[in-house]
């Protein structure tokens, strides 16, 4: 082994044997001396008891500490997921009213290319009878040229026969007369028949151009056709396209749904657990302050409906269990179950931390019980309303909790004296002090140094007068220095 580490460990060995060395508390009951003998395992084994006690306690503020911020991140994880549910809820609706905007723009486009098609026949129609009618004025024209030209070969062979009998002219000038008249006839007739046949062109010109114009709508409502069959190809594989999606996103919001559904039931699996981990917690806490001897269903009512007694099986049910309605609490939702716990707990909490339960000196015996005792001048039997913790002169006095200090001075049999407030009707004295190191008004922390242990006023030798009073009445301050011992 080397050197240096053997010096070490022997200065340790050394160190724990100055600190943790034999040591003898002596007190005197009348004229008889007692002994009682420490030894260094015992004062090691309370110093280990009350390390563990600090760390038990420790180790539960940091685990509920941590189980408030992990609720916390997981609450505001779903309120994201609900406002995501929202905004695809809002998508979808979009989706919708598109998806009818477009099914009512294809019956509109239907509708109009019926019409369309409702034209386009009567169109048909009438070219046509304007064919028919074309047809019937061409035969008309090829009669009429037939006749004309026989006329003109009529004519041909009168005017020939004519000259041939221009030598009988005198003796045919009735008949030539007579065929004057008849020429005049066929010449009237000619101009009749050239005067129908120009208004003959004139209406094939007109019917010609309908046709022509009709042949161009017609081009024009094929092209438009084909534009309006290509616009309704175009939003029909919109509509596909847009169904295929709305198919998707129902798929998405479905599957969202059952995620939401999922943390909703583990969310609430984590609030029962919570609200059975304050219950118990809360349980504890009581229970520490109902071993002090104070009534806390006195100090806090337990509200009407409040399930109690579920954190610890040692704890009994309380009577309150069920509502005046018959209603139990579990079927009550969890976030307002929750609620009334947390309430519970603080003003549990608050009422354990206004609970003088800290020892108020270290190195101390105790002198004097609380209750019937024989008083140390007289010898007579009287009431010790607190205990006396005897020590070393001048060493520190603690405060047992937090409060504010409500007197600090010269208190007659007192002596100098602290007196500290702790709220809750929760009092705490400190009497017989060789000095205070507080005074009227201040506010104190539970472990601070507020006097040093002394012999003044009413007493035989150096100790504290320590008194709990609740209301005004004394309590036993060993049952709070006793209180958390039996608490697992």
């Amino acid at each position: 082994m080397i050197p240096g580490e053997m010096s070490v460990s022997r200065r340790i060995l050394r160190f724990l044997s100055t600190c943790f060395s034999e040591r003898q508390i002596i007190w005197r009951v009348g004229s008889e001396t007692r002994y009682l003998r420490l030894s260094p395992q015992t004062q090691i084994a309370c110093v280990a008891g009350w390390a563990v006690l600090t760390g038990l306690i420790s180790f539960h503020v940091v685990g509920f500490y941590i189980q408030s911020n992990a609720i916390k991140a997981q609450s505001r994880s779903i309120i994201e997921a609900q406002s995501a549910y929202t905004t695809l809820l809002d998508q979808v609706s979009e989706y919708q009213l598109s998806v009818m905007g477009v099914t009512r723009d294809l019956k509109e486009t239907e509708a109009h290319l019926r019409r369309l098609f409702s034209q386009n026949e009567a169109l048909k129609q009438d070219l046509m009878s304007t064919e028919s009618a074309l047809q019937m004025s061409e035969r008309e024209r090829s009669r009429i040229t037939t006749d004309s030209s026989e006329l003109g070969d009529q004519l041909h062979l009168l005017g020939r026969e004519l000259r041939r009998m221009s030598s009988k002219n005198t003796a045919l000038e009735t008949h030539i007369n007579s065929l004057r008249g008849h020429l005049e006839l066929v010449k009237n007739e000619k101009a009749e028949i050239a005067a129908e046949r120009a208004a003959l062109d004139d209406r094939l010109w007109r019917l010609h151009n309908d046709l022509q114009g009709s042949m161009a709508r017609n081009s024009q409502l094929e092209g438009n056709l084909d534009s309006i069959k290509a616009d309704l190809r175009q939003v029909l594989s919109e509509r596909r396209t847009i169904i295929s999606k709305n198919t998707r996103l129902g798929r998405r919001v479905e599957s969202l749904e059952a995620t939401l559904a999922e943390t909703r039931t583990r969310h609430a699996a984590n609030l029962e657990r919570l609200n059975e981990q304050i219950h118990a917690r809360t349980d504890v806490l009581e229970s520490i302050i109902q071993r002090t001897g104070i009534n806390i269903d006195e100090l806090i009512p337990i509200p009407n409906g409040m399930l109690r007694g579920q954190g610890g099986p040692f704890i009994p049910l309380h009577p309150d269990f069920f509502e005046t309605s018959g209603q139990r609490e579990a079927d009550q939702p969890i976030d307002l179950r929750l609620d009334d716990a947390l309430a519970r707990w603080q003003q549990v909490r608050d009422v354990f931390l206004s609970m003088p339960v800290v020892v108020p000196v270290k190195n101390y015996y105790v002198a004097s019980r609380f209750g019937r005792r024989r008083d140390p001048f007289t010898r007579r039997w009287a009431r010790h309303e607190g205990i006396d913790l005897a020590g070393p002169s001048r060493q520190p006095i603690f405060a047992t909790a937090s409060g504010r200090v409500t007197f600090a001075g010269r208190n007659g049999a007192y002596g100098r004296m602290v007196e500290i407030d702790h709220g809750h009707g929760v009092v705490t004295r400190y009497g017989h002090l060789y000095r205070a190191y507080v005074k009227r008004g201040d506010r104190v922390m539970v472990g601070q140094k507020i006097a040093a242990l002394g012999n003044t006023g009413r007493s035989t030798g150096p100790h504290v007068h320590y008194e709990v009073r609740y209301k005004g009445k004394p309590l036993d301050p060993l049952k709070f220095l006793r209180a958390t011992r039996h608490v697992q």
